[in-house]
């Protein structure tokens, strides 16, 4: 009786073995397409899943990603997401390029709430870049001093 229990203990460590070598390491370097130098912060995620990584202050990450899973997705604040599909690399540096987008015209009220400058019931005054600059002071209060009421 001894001899089962000693050799199903040593199948069941074996098992949890190739359960475990599933799993590969993928690793590499975020950096930016602008200067080349490492993006700290970028989110790289599973697709369809929440297993993911963010790099480091270098723009280093490791994840571990099981076989079934096919695609990475890499996303930043202010750049262009990328999808990598995997194959057997284990190392995948990615290069990001900027996303630009260009705003429309919002209103931000005392409460914080954005707006858009038609949808609001009320009188909204405006104090262009251009105005400031003609001012020639390099305290922006005194800038907008006799621009916006209340100033």
């Amino acid at each position: 009786m001894r001899k089962i229990t000693i050799l199903l203990t040593f199948l069941f460590f074996i098992g949890t073995i190739g359960v475990y070598a599933q799993t590969r390491t993928i690793s590499g370097k975020v950096t930016s397409s602008e200067d080349g130098q490492g993006i700290p912060g970028v989110t790289i995620t599973v697709k369809g899943t929440t297993v993911g990584t963010t790099t480091d202050l270098d723009g280093n990450y490791s994840l571990e990603v099981k076989p079934q899973y096919k695609t990475l997705q890499f996303s930043f604040v202010g750049m262009k997401t990328v999808d990598v599909a995997l194959t057997d690399q284990t190392e995948i540096n990615m290069t990001m390029e900027p996303d630009v987008m260009l705003m429309d015209e919002v209103v931000v009220t005392a409460m914080g709430i954005s707006r858009e400058k038609k949808t609001l019931g009320y009188a909204v005054q405006d104090v262009s870049g251009d105005q400031l600059d003609q001012a020639k002071t390099t305290n922006v209060i005194n800038a907008l001093s006799g621009r916006v009421a209340g100033v």
